[in-house]
């Protein structure tokens, strides 16, 4: 008769930044090496791309698969509008001002009025949009994460559940209340698995 293999800790890790901390790191690490077994959800696949964890006990799951700029749809119209779309309008008419004497004129305006549209882009991305989208982006990829890649995770088999940043805090407080047996907390604490 075989023996019952012990069941491993779980810890469900949520954050929402664009790039795993050093800290956060250290910590996914001290868990894998106490064989706790880590799922992780990210924003987007490049937040961990440079990171190495443990394959074996860390589970990956993203929001995103590619990217959230052009992966939600406000943020792809915001792109197309005031970068792609300009950007495409402009090279196009640069290279038809370009050749010949007559067209030098066109081809410096067409310069300017690019520089131009440029800087007001930047400012209506750094002035108007960002700091809205900034706030109501946690809301909008916790209804895209609940909508999607929840769905994937075994909350209600897990131990702990641990917001690893403030835009993650009220998903965090939304499974505590959906799964009242799994611990959910802000500390980055592996006890008692790290000593």
């Amino acid at each position: 008769m075989a023996e019952p293999t012990e069941r491993r800790p779980r810890v469900v890790l949520l954050t929402l930044t664009y790039k795993l901390s050093d800290r956060l790191q250290t910590f996914i690490s001290d868990l894998t090496s106490a064989g706790v077994q880590v799922d992780l959800l990210v924003t987007e696949r490049r937040t961990v791309e440079d990171v190495e964890l443990d394959d074996e006990l860390v589970n990956v799951h993203h929001v995103f698969e590619s990217s959230e700029m052009y992966g939600h749809p406000l943020r792809w119209v915001e792109r197309r509008v005031l970068f792609d779309v300009p950007t495409k309008v402009f090279t196009k008419t640069r290279e038809m001002t370009r050749e010949g004497e007559r067209l030098r004129v066109l081809d410096r305006a067409a310069l300017r009025a690019r520089r131009g549209q440029a800087a007001v882009s930047q400012g209506i991305h750094h002035r108007l949009f960002w700091p809205v989208y900034k706030r109501a982006r946690p809301l909008l990829l916790i209804s895209r994460a609940k909508k999607k890649t929840l769905k994937n995770i075994d909350i209600a088999g897990a131990d702990r559940i641990i917001a690893a940043d403030s835009a993650v805090v009220p998903l965090a407080w939304r499974l505590a209340k959906r799964y009242p047996g799994v611990q959910a907390t802000t500390a980055l604490n592996g006890k008692p698995w790290v000593k």
